[in-house]
């Protein structure tokens, strides 16, 4: 099998396999590089260079943890302080629920999914994590907001009490467009004041009181 040696500054040497009879193939006509480890198919063709196989070969998850399958172990605390082992359950979907919820509180770019560095740190937390594309972190950041839709409409639904009504303009600077934050105001039957943005709509101009009271009615009984 053809090697690549690639030298870093740790004088470590990495064997990086090249498409060879071994390991390629056709996929729907197009010539694909098959992972000796993971066996996951990559671009095979000459043309594209190996670029893709080495940062593939750097945080491809089997290469260091052959067994998957192995139970991953961590520490339980007790009340006297003394710590035992436990088996931990990996959650593909709760981890990827929680990857979608830090990019929407921090408001980080999609493509961190994507991104060398981001791949190999998750890896080296938990090489079980299967890495998502950009389009999947948004179809799960879209219904994360879904379900919290839902979720608010049946609050507002079944409360007992009044429910007062906010609004508050935004101007985005860059675009010079206007746009209105319509908030929910409640106090629930705990007696806890809640307080829920139920919708951020783009406001036409004139931003008058006419114009304004028309996209809120709209926004109420939509």
């Amino acid at each position: 099998m053809n090697e690549i040696q690639e030298e870093h500054p740790e004088n470590i040497t990495l064997d990086v396999p090249l498409p060879s009879e071994e390991n390629t193939g056709f996929v729907d006509g197009v010539d694909k590089a098959v992972c000796n480890y993971c066996e996951k198919k990559l671009e095979g063709s000459s043309k594209n260079g190996t670029k893709h196989l080495h940062d593939h070969f750097k945080i491809c998850p089997l290469r260091k943890h052959r067994d998957i399958k192995q139970a991953i172990l961590n520490p339980v605390w007790k009340k006297d302080g003394v710590s035992t082992l436990g088996a931990n359950t990996f959650d593909q979907q709760f981890s990827r629920d929680e990857l979608a919820k830090m990019i929407i509180l921090h408001e980080y770019p999609l493509s961190m999914v994507e991104h060398v560095g981001f791949k190999s740190f998750v890896n080296s937390i938990n090489p079980l994590f299967k890495h998502v594309s950009r389009p999947t972190i948004r179809s799960d950041i879209m219904k994360i907001f879904e379900r919290e839709k839902t979720k608010t409409k049946n609050v507002l639904n079944t409360n007992q009490g009044r429910i007062a009504v906010t609004t508050d303009m935004w101007t985005a600077t860059n675009q010079k467009r206007g746009y209105m934050v319509v908030t929910a105001h409640f106090i629930d039957d705990s007696w806890i004041l809640r307080n829920k943005i139920i919708r951020f709509i783009y406001v036409p101009v004139p931003h008058n009181a006419k114009t304004l009271s028309k996209e809120l009615i709209g926004c109420v009984i939509s």
